[in-house]
């Protein structure tokens, strides 16, 4: 069980480091984000857009905080992994890859551009 957290850990981490700049381009902290020259991409578009904002909150704020929870309960779990980190930490890597799932579709059919920032977490929560 051990291998599975350092892993999870590891993942969470990285989509940690990939959700912050896209929370700092949604709350105006940066002007813009640095983007791939591809045809068909279009990071800040996507990352501010209404489909972006549910509820009127930027969807980088919970993603961060559900990355740092998964790392606190992968190194909680490291330690003593007790059924209900593991549960916990379950629960938190699968409501990840739902709402990337949900994410995804919404790049794809409802902005028709392609943000690699999203992709990038979408494929960190997958792997998860």
């Amino acid at each position: 069980m051990e291998a599975a957290h350092v892993t999870i850990g590891t993942l969470a981490g990285a989509a940690m480091a990939v959700s912050i700049p896209v929370t700092l381009r949604q709350l105006g902290v940066i002007a813009r984000l640095p983007d791939v020259p591809w045809r068909g991409f279009d990071a800040n578009q996507v990352t501010t857009s209404p489909e972006a904002y549910p509820f009127g909150v930027p969807d980088g704020i919970p993603a961060t905080v559900l990355y740092a929870t998964e790392l606190a309960l992968a190194i909680l779990g490291r330690r003593r992994a007790g059924k209900w980190t593991r549960r916990l930490l379950a629960a938190c890597v699968a409501t990840g890859a739902a709402a990337a799932a949900f994410y995804g579709y919404q790049m794809v059919a409802v902005e028709k551009k392609a943000c690699v920032y999203c992709i990038t977490a979408i494929a960190l929560n997958w792997a998860m």
